[in-house]
């Protein structure tokens, strides 16, 4: 995988840290460059130094997706650092509890426009560039789109929200060449949405329930997202690849018997 992405000029969002930060750091090991997006600039900046001390070619792009101007001047602040763009990953996202009984209406639109729209508005910007190029989109969504996780309704709606935009840009913008997937991550130990990251004994009961009896991590999404970049997946489009370890699988057997 080496080359896999030489000649591509990727944009990621929410690459700070996390999911983020492991894609951009594998598009330049594939021989891509990179365009790093995170609402924290400090953290962006940080993922761009150590793509570039590795030999890689990343450039900066903060700002706040999560808007329709702001999404347009990343793409714009995009496109001016490495020229059009081939690829865009939508990562970006926040993960925050609350029962629907008492959620607030602006936790509710917030969550939604960040962990939903924001998809939209890059997707939006990012279209012409990638017709241009015939690129490819790729939507990080969650394996609880399919299986609702307690006390995070916001959160589970609005990744089930991303995996049908996701098939509707895939039906509108196939016709002209552009390819639009999806990633449904299980539990990936090491970012700010799980409760994993800081707790060794809650990852080792969870990893017991899971078929390959580990919990992911950022790098085990990573080179899913170099896929469906790449042409080694030309002949999709407007699909979801759940990865989890098996997870979503294992359910029926968590059912006391």
């Amino acid at each position: 995988m080496d080359r896999l992405l030489r000649e591509r000029t990727v944009l990621v969002t929410g690459a700070g840290s996390g999911i983020g930060a492991a894609t951009a750091s594998a598009i330049a090991a594939s021989g891509g460059v990179v365009a790093v997006n995170d609402l924290d600039e400090a953290a962006a900046a940080q993922t761009c130094q150590r793509i570039n001390d590795a030999g890689g070619h990343a450039w900066c792009v903060p700002g706040d997706v999560a808007t329709p101007d702001g999404a347009e001047h990343v793409i714009d602040e995009a496109v001016r650092s490495v020229g059009t763009l081939t690829g865009l990953v939508n990562n970006v996202g926040v993960a925050r509890g609350g029962a629907l009984a008492t959620l607030a209406p602006a936790e509710w639109d917030h969550i939604m426009r960040i962990d939903c729209s924001s998809a939209l508005y890059m997707s939006q910007r990012a279209y012409p560039h990638l017709l241009e190029s015939g690129g490819a989109i790729v939507n990080i969504s969650s394996l609880c789109a399919a299986f609702p996780a307690p006390g995070a309704g916001a959160y589970n709606a609005a990744k089930a929200a991303l995996i049908t935009l996701t098939q509707q840009s895939a039906l509108e913008w196939g016709p002209q060449g552009v390819r639009v997937n999806a990633i449904a991550p299980g539990i990936v130990s090491g970012t700010n949405f799980s409760a994993t990251s800081n707790n060794a004994e809650l990852a080792e009961r969870r990893s017991a329930v899971i078929p390959l009896r580990r919990t992911g991590s950022a790098e085990d999404i990573a080179p899913v997202c170099l896929f469906l970049l790449s042409e080694m997946s030309r002949y999709l489009t407007g699909q979801v690849l759940t990865v989890d370890g098996g997870m979503g699988l294992a359910l029926q057997t968590l059912i006391p018997s």
